[in-house]
């Protein structure tokens, strides 16, 4: 017999869908501009955000808004972050996707390197920067395959326009 008792078996539920439904709630509270903590200045605009998912997506915001525990801070990006670059890159904070263009790639890009946000995987702009561009008639169906060729099964970007596809499967699917 023993002292401590009888013994009790832990187990454990995870939610697949859980972390997506924070995400969706938190994007819907800062459209509402509902909770927001912190003003994001940018090029003379302001973005009402949620410095709990700024500072676990970007290095920079980690630094900036974990050093100050004034309620309602506003933090003015230097001149090298431009809303072209930036606006993207909240959308992703709070979604998880990256919406783009051949016409702001490279500005996302920049942004994304300077603020060190993080989860945009550096193969993937490293691929999508010169292959984004190219418009020398590749098919769509050979800019997917060697974008899977590249990244392997991790989750990835590809255009079509505006069209975000974030999973290799995804990609598979489109090229058989």
């Amino acid at each position: 017999m023993s002292v401590d008792g009888p013994r009790t078996s832990v187990f454990t539920f995870q939610s697949a869908v859980h972390s997506h439904h924070v995400l969706r709630t938190l994007e819907e509270l800062r459209q509402k501009e509902l909770l927001c903590d912190v003003t994001v200045e940018v090029e003379r605009r302001s973005f009402r955000v949620h410095s709990s998912v700024l500072a676990s997506c970007s290095g920079y915001f980690y630094t900036r808004l974990t050093n100050h525990s004034r309620p309602n801070l506003t933090v003015r990006l230097p001149d090298e972050v431009t809303v072209e670059g930036f606006e993207p890159l909240l959308q992703f904070a709070y979604t998880a996707k990256l919406h783009f263009t051949k016409e702001n790639i490279l500005e996302i890009h920049r942004c994304a390197e300077f603020l060190g946000f993080q989860n945009l995987d550096k193969a993937c702009f490293e691929f999508l920067v010169p292959k984004f561009s190219d418009g020398g008639g590749t098919s769509k169906k050979v800019k997917i395959y060697q974008l899977t060729q590249k990244l392997g099964s991790g989750v990835c970007f590809l255009y079509n326009d505006a069209t975000v596809l974030n999973y290799h499967t995804s990609l598979r699917k489109l090229i058989n």
